[in-house]
């Protein structure tokens, strides 16, 4: 486990703890986001999917291609948040690593380290699959995080073929209130795709409000592709899946919501060290 991603994760769990287990927090570099770049660009030529051990290798390998492209994130008008939050979906997945230090095969229970409930850990070879149940019993911060809420996640990845996907959910009284469904994958040329929709019923007052949020992410060196899709169907939605797909292009991506329903908000990419909208 590289220390420096096991850290990373470790702060940001420590604010989805602070949030009521069900936060999200994320951060910015921009003094040192060339000197990142260069490092990152560097690593990520140097692994393969195939040499991954633990969840940890996987996000890490995302942070790396994010971060070849991050000083141009940052340089554009305007904060676009969907273009960071799809890797905060590794923040819970990394502690389930701490449940098979040994990297083992079999099936591990435990507490997660920073979210202070129980889960679940699972593996077989390269295959892994891991999750958590559990009913809320204090409020967080938020309309979605109250006592009695019922929290699941159920995710699965193979490091061998570069697949990780995971869905999480809130339910409420039997109804799910808030939901998100994702799925990344790494090639062999080091270039990742992540597809991730995030919903729920509730706007920040508590108020009935179905929202959606769908992110297209296409990362490399020297590539940066998005699109990023709003709907209205709030939890129930259908999934959106590229993972058997040997890739999943821009084009086909907005093409993808679209036809479920979804509008395209922005598309865009990076080019000559520049985020572009299109």
């Amino acid at each position: 486990m590289k220390l420096k991603t096991l850290a990373l994760y470790i702060i940001l769990c420590m604010a989805l703890v602070i949030s009521g287990c069900g936060g999200s927090s994320d951060t910015s570099s921009t003094g040192t986001a060339d000197q990142n770049q260069t490092t990152s660009s560097k690593k990520a030529d140097g692994q393969s999917s195939s040499s991954f051990k633990k969840i940890s290798d996987y996000a890490d390998a995302w942070n790396e291609v994010y971060n070849q492209n991050e000083a141009a994130i940052n340089k554009y008008d305007e904060p676009i948040m969907e273009l960071v939050s799809p890797g905060l979906e590794f923040v819970s997945g990394v502690q389930y690593d701490l449940l098979n230090m040994e990297n083992k095969d079999g099936r591990f229970e435990g507490e997660l380290m920073m979210a202070g409930f129980p889960g679940v850990l699972e593996r077989k070879g390269s295959k892994m699959s891991f999750g958590y149940d559990y009913i809320r019993d204090e409020d967080g911060f938020g309309p979605t995080m109250k006592v009695g809420d019922r929290i699941v996640e159920n995710g699965n990845c193979d490091l061998d073929k570069g697949t990780y996907v995971t869905e999480t959910f809130t339910e409420r009284n039997g109804q799910k209130i808030e939901r998100s469904y994702s799925e990344f994958k790494r090639f062999k040329n080091g270039e990742m795709i992540c597809l991730r929709t995030y919903s729920s019923s509730l706007n920040f007052r508590g108020e009935t409000d179905l929202s959606n949020t769908c992110t297209y992410i296409k990362a490399g060196k020297d590539k940066f592709d998005f699109v990023i899709g709003k709907a209205t169907q709030g939890p129930a939605f259908e999934k959106l899946s590229f993972i058997d797909k040997s890739d999943l292009s821009k084009d086909e991506a907005r093409q993808m919501m679209e036809a479920a329903g979804y509008e395209i908000e922005k598309s865009g990419g990076i080019a000559g060290g520049k985020l572009v909208v299109d």
